[in-house]
C-alpha cells in the first residue's frame, strides 16, 4: 500500500516540472484506559509537494499491526485567526477501508505545538466516542517506526 501512495504522489507531482515530494512522520501515543495500560502507537505520514505546499498524500499505522490506511484530507481550519504566527490548526483527514468511509482524524495543534497542545481526536462510524492520541514529541523515537509487510 505505501507502494501507491507513493507512486499515486510521484504520478501527481509528475505533472509539475521536477516536483519535490517530502515525507512528513509523526508519532502520537494512547494508553488504554483498563488496567493493563497497553500503549498504542498511531503512526501518521503525510506527502507534501514542497513547491505548491500542498498534500498529496497520507495515511495512518498503528504499532499493532502491518495496515496501513489511507487517509483523504477534507478539511484545514486555522483556528487562531488573530495570531496566525502560532500556527494553531485543525486537520480533518477522512479513514477509508475497503473503498467505505470508516472513520474520521482530527489533527489538532493548540498552544502554539507544544507537545501538550497537539494531538488527534479519532471517531469510528461504527463508535462516536472519540479517541485521543496524544503527540509524543519525538518523531525520531525508535519505538515509532512504520512496520512493513515481508
Amino acid at each position: 500500500m505505501i507502494k501507491h501512495i507513493v507512486l499515486a504522489a510521484a504520478m501527481f507531482g509528475a505533472t509539475a516540472a521536477r516536483a519535490e515530494v517530502l515525507a512528513e512522520t509523526e508519532c502520537y501515543v494512547r494508553v488504554t484506559p483498563s488496567n493493563d495500560g497497553k500503549i498504542v502507537r498511531l503512526i501518521f505520514r503525510r506527502y507534501v509537494d514542497v513547491e505548491l505546499k500542498k498534500e498529496v498524500g497520507s495515511f495512518v499505522q498503528y504499532n499493532h499491526t502491518k495496515e496501513i490506511i489511507p487517509l483523504v484530507l477534507s478539511t484545514h481550519l486555522d483556528t487562531d485567526t488573530e495570531s496566525p504566527d502560532l500556527g494553531n490548526y485543525e486537520d480533518t483527514r477522512i479513514e477509508i477501508l475497503g473503498n467505505r468511509v470508516t472513520g474520521e482524524y482530527k489533527f489538532i495543534q493548540t498552544g502554539a505545538g507544544h507537545r501538550q497542545g497537539r494531538y488527534v481526536r479519532y471517531t469510528s462510524a461504527k463508535n462516536v466516542k472519540p479517541v485521543i492520541f496524544h503527540h509524543t514529541g519525538s518523531d525520531d523515537d525508535t519505538s515509532c517506526k512504520l512496520t512493513t509487510k515481508n
